[in-house]
């Protein structure tokens, strides 16, 4: 999952979305992450890291990482969490009550609000984050295209993720058909991970 649906699958508090988007970027046990932020964002971690374990063992993730190009399959797990974004935005009343507008506002807001959980570079993200409205973008094929780009250039051997969106758009059917089997799964591991959760989506 990215950002979009960890955001989604976190419960609707600032600690949980906090720690929907932290599991990406801190290292260590929970233990010692309960030591430099507050309780709830280190459960909202925890939750990010059990649902990115759920996700990477599945066996339709497994199933469809075939249909990646050779060159990329090593990255599928990069991949298809854009590309399970990409389909949470285009079936999102599906799955929300709250307009997806109006939800990815209040994301950036939270945000914005808790900076000092965030730290500076973190919090710097996020700032481009809004300004570019990444939230937002993952709902077209070249908002999928822009993303790729852009993760493609944090490192150079992510260089094979430029034009990552062509393997999507080969096999739409078929990772289309995926995600709507796979996602309410993800939402109800979630919520049993996290009792209550996720509750945005409600």
């Amino acid at each position: 999952m990215n950002f979009l649906a960890h955001f989604h699958l976190a419960q609707p508090t600032d600690g949980s979305r906090v720690g929907a988007l932290l599991g990406d970027f801190v290292r260590g046990t929970p233990e010692s992450l309960r030591n430099q932020l507050p309780p709830e964002v280190v459960d909202g971690i925890i939750l990010h890291r059990a649902i990115d374990r759920f996700t990477d063992s599945h066996e339709i993730f497994l199933r469809i990482k075939k249909l990646l190009s050779r060159p990329r399959r090593r990255f599928a797990g990069i991949i298809i969490d854009i590309y399970f974004d990409h389909f949470l935005a285009q079936l999102w009343s599906d799955f929300s009550k709250v307009p997806l507008q109006n939800f990815t506002a209040e994301i950036y807001d939270t945000l914005g609000r808790r900076a000092d959980w965030l730290g500076p570079e973190v919090s710097e993200i996020t700032r481009r984050m809004q300004d570019e409205n990444w939230l937002g973008t993952y709902g077209t094929i070249p908002g999928l295209a822009l993303t790729f780009r852009k993760v493609s250039q944090r490192r150079t051997f992510l260089t094979p993720l430029i034009g990552a969106e062509e393997d999507l758009t080969n096999h739409y059917q078929s990772f289309t058909t995926a995600f709507r089997s796979f996602y309410p799964e993800v939402m109800s591991f979630a919520s049993e991970e996290n009792p209550g959760g996720p509750l945005s989506s409600l």
